[in-house]
């Protein structure tokens, strides 16, 4: 499945929206999370308890480009 995100117009995407743009696990985009490569957010009682800032995959990408 290909799967279109406008980075620019959106601030934060799902941890599962991040796993289907770069075809990751969920556990993969997690554990970039834990070590610092993908800078999240973290919230409380809420369906979606993390959401990824978007400038951080466009970051990431580039990263993993070179």
């Amino acid at each position: 499945m290909k799967m279109t995100i406008d980075l620019g117009k959106r601030p934060t995407i799902t941890v599962s929206e991040a796993s289907m743009l770069l075809g990751l696990s969920a556990q993969s985009i997690k554990r970039r999370i834990s070590d610092g490569r993908i800078k999240a957010l973290e919230r409380d009682n809420l369906h979606e308890k993390i959401l990824i800032y978007t400038d951080s995959i466009a970051k990431f990408l580039d990263k993993e480009g070179e």
